[in-house]
């Protein structure tokens, strides 16, 4: 994922930097390691756990977390800081590690440590993080609760965590579906209204009532595919497909007034053919489409293109808008929204999962106020 650097504002600190030395650290499990209590409260908290030094680093880690790690080939965490274990994308951009990346100052489990070393008082927050392990990108929900812990007599922070994932997966599908269901019910039954006065065009209100149709039919396919490949069962259909026959058929299943919004851009000279998934490409490039034309400014269009980079083929969907750095920052994860009083939260996050998981490309952004925002998906050419 690719973004315009941050302005000078936000690149000071959030969280406190510098870390315990190598030595401090070794002390500091030794005293955790030789306190009995805490290995009781460690055995037997049903969450994932560990235990923080004021730098934030892991001093022990619960059995379960320990499980998870090593099933994953993670580290075992001392010495490192809690996104540097777990694998979180934004760990290493930051200048001190994990907690000062510019996107950190959105994480629910450093908000809860900053807030448990300010007030001494135990605080809980929601986390969203995303990860990749092993070249596989996924997106993570907890509930973090940080509280003070004392260990002969030295101040460290307990951190517990629960993966609220599934929950929060089950949640944002429930919200979409009852949002399209209702938006199509509503419009079917404006169309009916329409259909039944004096006058009605039989033929454009059976076209509107189909176009809509199959808007709800793209969307229910999407979330589909969506949870298939979260669970490992969707097989991408792979086979050469020239660029240009497969945005000719974009634009064809795309409404009037979307249609409308879009600019093609000429191809290269030298296209080849791409090797992917034309269904579920499409379906990624649909909602790219979807999301550049919400997000675009009154007056704004939305150019479609693809280009050559090396040995591979980019489509891109641009618009002029800008995205705050708040939201470039969270813009992949699974239940953030910037149209969240319209319940959605899932279309730039089944853009990455289909477009990495899936088809094993590339899916990034690139957003600034002099060029816009521009969406793309890389993928192999057929040599």
């Amino acid at each position: 994922m690719n973004q315009e650097k941050a302005p000078p504002e936000q690149e000071s600190f959030f969280a406190p930097p510098g870390r315990a030395t190598l030595a401090e650290v070794s002390d500091q499990i030794r005293l955790c390691l030789g306190d009995p209590n805490l290995h009781t409260v460690l055995e037997v908290v049903g969450s994932y756990a560990v235990v923080l030094n004021a730098q934030r680093q892991i001093l022990a880690t619960n059995p379960a977390l320990l499980e998870v790690l090593s099933l994953a080939g993670a580290p075992g965490g001392e010495g490192l800081r809690l996104g540097e274990t777990l694998g979180c994308i934004h760990a290493g951009e930051g200048p001190d590690g994990c907690g000062s990346a510019r996107a950190c100052r959105s994480c629910g489990a450093l908000l809860a440590t900053l807030a448990t070393h300010g007030t001494g008082e135990p605080t809980t927050e929601e986390c969203f993080m995303s990860i990749r392990r092993d070249g596989r990108w996924e997106a993570r929900e907890y509930i973090a609760r940080a509280m003070p812990l004392a260990v002969a007599g030295h101040p460290f922070t307990l951190l517990l965590f629960q993966d609220i994932s599934a929950l929060k997966r089950r949640e944002t599908l429930e919200r979409i579906f009852i949002h399209d269901l209702m938006a199509s019910v509503q419009a079917w039954r404006g169309w009916t209204e329409v259909a039944r006065g004096a006058g009605a065009d039989a033929t454009a209100v059976a076209e509107r009532v189909l176009a809509l149709a199959n808007q709800l039919s793209d969307e229910v396919e999407f979330q589909h595919w969506l949870l298939q490949a979260e669970c490992g069962e969707l097989v991408a259909d792979l086979r050469p497909v020239p660029p240009e026959r497969l945005l000719d058929e974009l634009e064809g299943s795309l409404a009037a007034e979307v249609a409308a919004c879009l600019i093609r851009i000429p191809p290269p000279p030298d296209a080849r053919p791409v090797r992917t998934d034309p269904v579920i490409l499409s379906g990624i490039l649909r909602n790219m489409v979807m999301n550049a034309i919400e997000a675009m400014p009154s007056g704004g269009q939305v150019r479609i293109w693809h280009e050559l980079r090396s040995d591979r083929t980019m489509f891109v969907v641009h618009n002029p808008g800008c995205m705050p750095p708040e939201v470039a920052d969270r813009v992949f994860q699974r239940s953030f929204s910037t149209k969240a009083t319209r319940g959605r939260g899932l279309g730039t996050y089944g853009m990455k999962v289909l477009g990495e998981t899936v088809l094993g490309g590339t899916v990034g952004f690139r957003t600034s106020w002099t060029e816009g925002t521009r969406f793309f998906i890389e993928l192999p050419r057929v040599c």
